[in-house]
């Protein structure tokens, strides 16, 4: 964890055995961790500062169930659940909580962050507006769009996460004017559109999955989604139904497949008119759905 995030100081809850678990993205602008475990205390002393030192400044999350307590700068905070809080790695820091340890952390760096947000110093252990609605997009986001476990190996969509984690935690913390203009028209609409997209990919499978469901729950006007889809150059008819017939191909070619009829494959991929399925699947993978098969 040392190498990684910075050094610190853990002490373990001594009423259960000891669990821990570190993941940890590098995207080049900004650090993503998710450290969890049976983890009582965490404290960054004067004396962890100098085995590492580094003034980068930390986006905490919590994501366990119980109350996070930190204590920076002179501030003390207890956070609930999806609570969050900026910290910086340059200054002593103690972590509790009164269950296991669960984070998620943003690390940026000094330089780049205030270039972002000037007032981020007087934020330290603060709790975050929880009902700033980038707090929650960022969450989301993380969930949809990075792969803790490994690195994105193409640079360009390495770069496309990192600016929009970037965005998302400037509005998180209150940037302003030119700053909060240009992460609302970036940050935004990327973790709207990634949202989107992690709706069809949870409900293709319903017949009578439509645009109007997904506005309806994220809360935004089907126009507004259909905007969004089309800036990724597929509009959402066309990515509903990419969706179903890759789902299709991936049935016909299983061992699961072998044991169901191509309409059953149809209906299980929400198709509700077999001839319609069978014309657009040649068409998309110039073979028909019984070609296909194993």
């Amino acid at each position: 964890m040392e190498a990684l995030t910075c050094c610190v100081d853990i002490t373990r809850s001594l009423d259960q055995p000891f669990t821990g678990s570190m993941q940890w993205a590098d995207l080049s602008d900004v650090q993503i961790s998710h450290f969890a475990g049976s983890i009582h205390r965490i404290r960054r002393s004067k004396t962890a500062i100098s085995r590492g030192p580094n003034d980068d400044f930390c986006l905490l999350i919590h994501r366990g169930q119980g109350t996070f307590h930190v204590n920076q700068a002179g501030r003390e905070t207890a956070l609930a659940h999806s609570g969050a809080f900026l910290g910086t790695n340059g200054m002593p820091a103690d972590m509790m909580s009164d269950t296991p340890f669960s984070c998620v952390a943003l690390t940026v760096s000094r330089k780049r962050l205030l270039s972002l947000v000037e007032a981020a110093d007087d934020l330290l252990a603060k709790p975050l507006d929880g009902q700033n609605p980038a707090i929650g997009l960022l969450q989301r986001y993380i969930e949809l769009a990075v792969d803790l476990p490994g690195e994105p190996h193409d640079p360009l969509v390495q770069n496309h996460i990192s600016t929009t984690l970037l965005d998302l935690t400037a509005l998180a913390l209150g940037a302003r004017e030119d700053t909060a203009q240009n992460a609302t028209a970036r940050g935004l609409r990327a973790a709207r559109t990634q949202e989107v997209i992690a709706e069809i990919n949870r409900s293709f499978a319903d017949a009578g999955f439509s645009v109007d469901q997904v506005a309806r729950r994220l809360g935004v006007s089907a126009r507004y989604v259909q905007d969004l889809l089309q800036d990724t150059g597929s509009s959402f008819t066309e990515r509903l139904l990419e969706r179903r017939l890759q789902y299709a191909m991936r049935l016909l070619t299983s061992e699961q497949g072998d044991r169901m009829k191509v309409s059953d494959i149809a209906l299980a991929c929400g198709f509700n008119e077999i001839a319609y399925f069978n014309q657009r699947f040649r068409r998309r993978f110039g073979q028909t759905p019984t070609q296909s098969r194993r």
